[in-house]
């Protein structure tokens, strides 16, 4: 088969209530050189029923199907390994993206080459969107601009599902990794090898199923005591083994951001456990 411009990942566990509508959005699209992987962690529902309809009136699907869940970040690395286009995203099976979505980014990143990742505006599908509050603004300048601005811009990390070069994003090693804002590392790691875009054109919509709007996301990746008292330890190490060689008054600047974030953590716990 020809090598597709465009490879989408999608990773999926018992998604038969919206997946028809993310995989509708997707075959649409107007860029239609693509493959669409489906990588199912041993679904107990309809989702393998489903997938294997779709994929057989259209063999720019591939479904694969686990022999038992193995984990979100299994599957998140599992599709990335079979991509095979030079461009790759993810796609989560209750996510919507609108029609011109490959198109746009595509042909930005195709014009830019010091771009390593491009997306359109994202929201949640009960919310607006918010370059900010969403953290898909553009993130552009010097290195030490980008990482700084990461966190400037970082809530909701919209930019994991940007249209990425696979190249770029075959080296990380934080896809697998299990610690609190690991996504948060692997945008990182691409900030840190290059420019990343926010398009004015197109959108995508989550669903509100992830585990990013659960609050309680902190006692999920609690393992030792250090995760207790500061959430953001294994992402505050992370950062400075991507950007070490940053001046000292960047590193002091991080620093104090992640006091910062692991304040506003104990906050959230907190909060969390006396609504409890």
């Amino acid at each position: 088969m020809p090598i597709p411009k465009v490879s989408i990942g999608m990773p999926v566990y018992n998604g038969e209530k919206d997946i028809r509508g993310a995989l509708d959005c997707l075959l649409a699209q107007t860029f239609a050189d693509f493959e669409l992987i489906i990588s199912d962690n041993g679904s107990t529902d309809c989702t393998g029923a489903i997938c294997l309809e779709y994929a057989a009136n259209d063999p720019r699907i591939r479904y694969i199907r686990q022999p038992e869940n193995r984990g979100v970040s299994f599957n998140l690395q599992f599709v990335l390994d079979e991509a095979r286009g030079e461009y790759f995203t993810w796609a989560a099976c209750d996510d919507v993206r609108s029609t011109n979505y490959l198109e746009v980014n595509v042909s930005f990143l195709e014009q830019n080459h010091d771009f390593v990742a491009s997306t359109s505006p994202t929201r949640f599908d009960n919310g607006h969107f918010n370059a900010v509050s969403m953290g898909d603004a553009s993130l552009d300048g010097n290195r030490v601009t980008r990482v700084i601005k990461f966190f400037d811009t970082w809530h909701s990390n919209g930019r994991f599902y940007s249209l990425i070069r696979r190249n770029a994003l075959k080296g990380c090693p934080f896809i697998t990794s299990h610690f609190l804002a690991n996504d948060w590392a692997v945008v990182l790691f691409l900030a840190n090898l290059g420019k990343l875009h926010r398009n004015e054109e197109g959108y995508v919509i989550f669903g509100t199923q992830g585990q990013s709007n659960s609050t309680d996301i902190f006692r999920r990746f609690r393992k030792t005591s250090i995760d207790l008292f500061l959430p953001f330890y294994n992402l505050f190490k992370t950062t400075f083994a991507i950007f070490g060689d940053i001046p000292l008054a960047a590193k002091l600047r991080l620093t104090w951001i992640f006091v910062k974030l692991n304040y506003r953590a104990q906050i959230i716990q907190a909060r969390y456990y006396l609504r409890k």
